[in-house]
């Protein structure tokens, strides 16, 4: 069988000790018994000192390494490098407090992230937000990082070559090194989404029905942080529903706990205010409207081409912090104009060398490749038909397309000799690729918040367009009574005018107008970001009725803003 690389090293498949071997169960006692388990000394060695375990361990630490490194650029591990990070933060914040999302402040996610973020809140909440942000941001890169060696799990059993192209690919993959560099759903979307395939799969298969629960629960709540996982949850659905043997019980025992794993959750929110938050997660979501992405661009970012784009979006290895892929959230906006028809050339490689590999293995795709190609066919097709695109959206189909290119990758190279000189050739690349992303970061520097939280005292009643500004300079946490609680201004604005944004015209609906001009009126300081007119409808009236009780503190900045003070009682 072309491309089927087996290999040894596999825990779960592993021969346990013979009766009256050293080891065996005739040997009592603890250490015996913990040798014996799938973390004993014996079996963890024989899981990694293997060829597939050392690829598994070195793309891990790679992946470390790149994600890591971003956060050690100037202002990127306690600066304000996003604005969901802070909405999540925030989030997480109100709810220790006793508050809930979509009952007491508006949100328009699932509460997932909320929950997770839970215990970094409340060291927030003893120490600072700020070291609370940083805490999160650390937490993220290892969610994103522990999916490297997840893939590698999943594949391990076809040999070095396949874990080899997948954990290597999904290591330097940009849109998962971008997303990482901050809290954001993705990683830990991904993360989930994984435990639970892991457990629903053994060596390419349909695991036993109580494994399949496990992973139920893992990928219902994967759907809690974010509805996208929605998407191998139904693949794994479909394939339990058709496999011929234990299809009752799989699916019985996947169904029931992939219910709970998602229901459970959300139901405290759900019941606390249900038409809101139905409303907030899904219809708001649905119909919001963002800055008008091409297709091109949004290829650019799926394909990697990011890495050696720069922001004309001209092809370049000497970018540096001017590409692309150093842009973060600029990734995804701009012209394609001088793209051309490369982001569609390079689409149409990698999903020809995929479709290769399959075919030329000539076998039936085990269950495990079903899922990972549909999964990322479905992913792939949402990013380029969704109204909205932001430069972490390609983290989604990242883990899938991964596993599929490993796949593909390990028919293609079954021969000896070529599987000897792929392997040394992928290898050199994801060096190069690695080295080039750490040059492209090197230059990276952001402002941090706390150059600015002198300009208002704490315990101020502070409204911001953006939480993340005032999360950074330490000015959330503490909010005096009657303050305005506004989390996040864009669901604020969705919410009030039941899912038009301000691009869709909000500031021609006069109860959102007066909505913000009575939170901005109880405001003793207002923090509004550069991009405030995104989320704030501001009309003539409003404005000049701002302009008249309040003025300006400090100077303006392109990533702080400007801060302002009230100058009437």
């Amino acid at each position: 069988m072309k491309g089927n690389l087996s290999a040894s090293g596999d825990v779960v498949s592993e021969p346990r000790p013979s009766r009256g071997q050293p080891g065996s169960q005739q040997v009592g006692g603890v250490r015996a018994r913990l040798a014996r388990s799938p973390f004993g000394a014996a079996r963890l060695r024989d899981y990694w000192l293997t060829a597939p375990g050392i690829v598994m361990l070195i793309a891990t630490v790679l992946a470390v390494g790149i994600r890591l490194f971003t956060l050690t650029r100037a202002g990127y591990l306690r600066g304000i490098t996003e604005y969901d990070d802070g909405v999540y933060i925030g989030g997480a914040l109100r709810l220790i407090e006793g508050q809930l999302p979509y009952k007491d402040f508006a949100f328009i996610q699932p509460p997932g992230i909320l929950l997770l973020m839970t215990p970094v809140a409340l060291i927030a909440k003893i120490t600072t937000t700020v070291k609370g942000l940083a805490l999160a941001r650390v937490l993220t890169v290892l969610a994103s990082a522990a999916c490297v060696p997840l893939v590698g799990n999943l594949v391990r059993y076809r040999g070095a070559v396949v874990t080899l192209v997948t954990c290597g690919a999904l290591a330097v993959y940009p849109g998962d090194i971008t997303t990482a560099h901050t809290l954001m759903l993705e990683p830990w979307m991904n993360l989930f989404c994984l435990l639970g395939v892991n457990a629903a799969f053994r060596r390419g298969h349909l695991a036993r029905p109580g494994r399949l629960m496990w992973a139920g629960l893992a990928l219902g709540f994967a759907g809690v942080i974010k509805f996208w996982a929605i998407a191998p949850a139904a693949v794994l659905l479909v394939l339990c529903l058709t496999d011929r043997k234990e299809r009752g019980r799989r699916t019985g025992a996947y169904m029931g706990a992939l219910a709970a794993g998602f229901v459970l959750p959300m139901l405290p929110f759900l019941t606390s205010a249900p038409m809101t938050f139905i409303r907030s997660t899904v219809g708001d979501q649905a119909v919001r409207t963002g800055s008008s992405v091409s297709t091109g661009i949004r290829l650019a970012n799926l394909t990697g081409l990011i890495d050696i784009l720069n922001n004309q979006g001209q092809v370049t290895l000497n970018a540096g912090a001017h590409s692309m892929f150093a842009a973060g959230a600029s990734a995804g906006l701009g012209s394609s104009s001088s793209l051309g028809w490369l982001p569609i050339l390079v689409a149409a490689l990698l999903a020809g060398v995929i479709a290769a590999g399959y075919i030329w293995q000539g076998r039936r795709l085990s269950q495990l490749e079903v899922l990972s190609l549909a999964t990322a066919v479905l992913a792939c097709a949402a990013i380029l038909i969704y109204s909205a695109f932001f430069y972490h959206y390609p983290d989604f189909p990242a883990p899938w397309l991964a596993l599929s290119l490993g796949g593909a990758a390990g028919a293609l190279a079954g021969y000896p000799k070529v599987r000897a000189i792929f392997v040394r050739a992928f290898a050199v690349l994801i060096v190069l690729i690695a080295a080039l992303q750490i040059r492209e970061t090197f230059p990276l520097q952001q402002t941090t918040g706390e150059s600015r939280a002198f300009l208002i005292p704490p315990g101020s009643c502070l409204v911001t367009d953006q939480a993340s500004l005032a999360v950074a300079a330490d000015r959330f946490a503490s909010r005096p009574p009657g303050c305005p609680d506004i989390v996040d201004a864009l669901a604020a604005t969705l919410v009030l005018s039941h899912g038009v944004s301000v691009q869709g015209g909000a500031e021609d609906m006069p109860q959102v107008v007066a909505a913000w001009q009575s939170w901005l009126g109880k405001a003793d300081y207002v923090w509004l970001s550069p991009n405030n007119a995104r989320r704030i409808p501001w009309t003539p009236a409003l404005t000049a009725w701002f302009d008249a009780h309040f003025t300006k503190l400090g100077g303006y900045n392109d990533i702080t803003g400007q801060i302002y003070a009230r100058t009437t009682p």
